[in-house]
């Protein structure tokens, strides 16, 4: 963690320490009351792969050989900014078969204390809150039970299951509509997530829901770490799932960083886009 890495834009290049890199953004402070920031991350091989399918696995998996601590650092920070996570009822059917990738952030780990403590300093609760989208409203109840300390909405479309909404609401968890039809509809989640005072949101979910922020125009932030691994194999998952985006959505490169010390024996880029202006 200690290895610099090299930033390559905006130009002059200059090394700098990747323990603060993203803290230095200041998420938090770009939202505001009635429209939150919303930023996502994902991490990618170089031939486009988030996931992959696996011996073993119902679902599939961020390949071994471009997950690696230094981006998982950054993934941290990122989350260290948030008022609240957006996920999916996905994550948690994962996690009741032992196959999510990990506990939601920020991470209890010693290594994280620092954006522990750094979330304390800017006035942000211990934990961020945790969104669930989920058309289906299938959510194993006891995969919630690691985050009863933290609080859980689930947001769902105008014609969810009523009962399944009754169902959790009878265990205490607020259940938000978002768009008139089943699936949650960005423009209404935007809307929804604002009157709940949230100003600033990591969606940390897969390539169904960044599709949905994309369609709707609510991402403002993507941040993607390239690692310079070709994987290849007929099974996997790229950013984005769902219909054609028509017109295409532009990305501006607003930063990029080279890190050379990981994945071993390849490096990787860390970097940063917003949406472009027409």
């Amino acid at each position: 963690m200690q290895a610099p890495v090299t930033r390559l834009f905006p130009a002059p290049g200059s090394e700098q320490p990747l323990e603060g890199l993203y803290l230095d953004h200041r998420l938090h402070t770009r939202g505001s009351p009635g429209r939150p920031f919303i930023f996502s991350n994902f991490v990618t091989s170089l031939d486009g792969r988030i996931a992959i399918a696996a011996a073993g696995r119902n679902t599939h998996t961020v390949p071994g050989a471009i997950a690696n601590r230094r981006d998982w650092r950054l993934y941290q920070e990122l989350a260290g900014q948030a008022d609240v996570l957006i996920t999916s009822g996905r994550f948690f059917r994962q996690s009741v078969t032992g196959e999510a990738q990990d506990n939601l952030p920020v991470g209890n780990e010693e290594e994280y204390a620092d954006i522990r403590k750094w979330r304390i300093e800017q006035g942000l609760s211990p934990q961020p809150d945790i969104a669930i989208l989920s058309a289906s409203l299938d959510i194993p109840l006891a995969a919630l039970e690691p985050y009863k300390q933290r609080k859980v909405i689930v947001i769902t479309g105008g014609k969810a299951d009523e009962e399944r909404i009754a169902t959790l609401r009878d265990n205490n968890i607020e259940v938000l509509r978002a768009g008139p039809g089943k699936q949650v509809d960005g423009r209404a989640m935007i809307t929804a997530l604002a009157e709940q005072n949230y100003q600033s949101v990591y969606s940390i979910a897969g390539p169904a829901v960044f599709h949905t922020l994309l369609a709707t125009g609510a991402i403002d932030r993507l941040y993607l770490t390239i690692a310079y691994q070709l994987l290849g194999g007929d099974a996997f998952d790229t950013l984005t799932r769902g219909p054609m985006l028509n017109p295409a959505r532009g990305m501006q490169l607003v930063q990029l960083y080279h890190d050379a010390h990981s994945p071993e024996g390849a490096g990787q880029t860390f970097c940063v886009f917003e949406p472009g202006q027409p």
